[in-house]
């Protein structure tokens, strides 16, 4: 009997089987020992590998769970991730913080409205590798106070041969919900769905 044909089998269906050829076995040509310990052999490691696959199912499983619950814990809390979205509230300030993996030659920030117009720009220098922010303190480059709103901002970053260089912004919001998309895990921040595995900071919501 070969291993592909004792894949198939359940432990009831294999016992049964062997039962049976030792019942109408040849007297004159009985089954080979060697062959029949390689049968019970095969059956054995088959059998046991189905126990570590049952085991590691379940293992998986509870991770799973205990991942969920974990993610469900942070609704309510205020944490870091990656994005731009800024929730903005009138008279208030703004960090807007950002990272680039090398050194910078020039950065340049841009801050738009919902409706996707620039209302405030930042230019600054050289900056080194790292995480850097700027205050923004909610008025508009003439000076105007900006109402309560939705707002964005993007960084544009260059090198020392002025050539773009990435640069990832992150947004600080509170989680209001958990959404899953094919098991993975998204945080619902400032309305929209962010990877869990992007949080940077947690922090306790002020009441």
């Amino acid at each position: 009997m070969e291993a592909q044909a004792v894949n198939g089998l359940q432990q009831a269906d294999f016992i049964k089987l062997i039962t049976t050829e030792l019942q109408f076995q040849d007297p004159l040509n009985p089954v080979d020992s060697t062959e029949f310990i390689s049968q019970l052999t095969q059956f054995a490691a088959l059998d046991e590998t189905r126990s570590i696959n049952t085991l590691m199912g379940g293992v998986a499983a509870s991770l799973t769970s205990v991942n969920n619950l974990s993610m469900a814990g942070l609704i309510g809390k205020d944490v870091q991730v990656e994005g731009s979205v800024i929730p903005h509230v009138e008279g208030g300030s703004e960090t807007l913080k950002y990272q680039v993996g090398v050194d910078t030659s020039s950065i340049h920030i841009q801050v738009t409205n919902s409706a996707g117009d620039v209302v405030r720009t930042f230019g600054l220098g050289p900056q080194k590798a790292g995480v850097h922010s700027v205050v923004w303190d909610g008025f508009d480059k003439n000076g105007n106070l900006l109402p309560s709103g939705v707002y964005d901002f993007s960084v544009e970053a260059k090198g020392a041969t002025n050539s773009p260089v990435k640069a990832t912004e992150y947004t600080f919001g509170r989680v209001t919900g958990v959404n899953y998309k094919n098991g993975v895990p998204y945080l619902v921040v400032n309305g929209a769905d962010v990877a869990a595995a992007t949080i940077s900071e947690v922090r306790s919501s002020a009441q």
